[in-house]
């Protein structure tokens, strides 16, 4: 989930930019914090999320229905923690994918 933003404290961190490397890690650490939140085993979810959002995948769904195992609300938040860290590729495809995750989840914006 946090390749991108790691790849780039890495190489600022080989620039020998700390203070860098630190300001683009640091916004993923409650991202990853939430997405390993108990029960852990569904920390997957959070990762095939991720991928769903950020177009690497066309659908959000996992071998034996296991995105069911996380709730429309912790993914709501991975979402946000996501966007505040940096790792949404393209905000306006990520905004329509949630958009249709959250209506099938029965939750709907205006």
């Amino acid at each position: 989930m946090i390749a991108p933003a790691a790849s780039a404290a890495l190489t600022a961190l080989d620039d020998g930019d700390t203070k860098g490397f630190d300001s683009i890690l640091q916004p993923t650490v409650p991202l990853s914090r939430h997405a390993f939140s108990a029960p852990t085993f569904y920390y997957k979810t959070g990762v095939v999320f991720m991928a769903y959002l950020n177009g690497h995948q066309d659908h959000f769904r996992m071998v034996g229905g296991l995105e069911s195992g996380r709730s429309a609300v912790h993914l709501g938040r991975l979402f946000v923690l996501a966007d505040k860290a940096g790792l949404l590729r393209d905000a306006e495809l990520a905004v329509d994918r949630i958009r249709h995750v959250m209506a099938l989840a029965g939750v709907s914006g205006s």
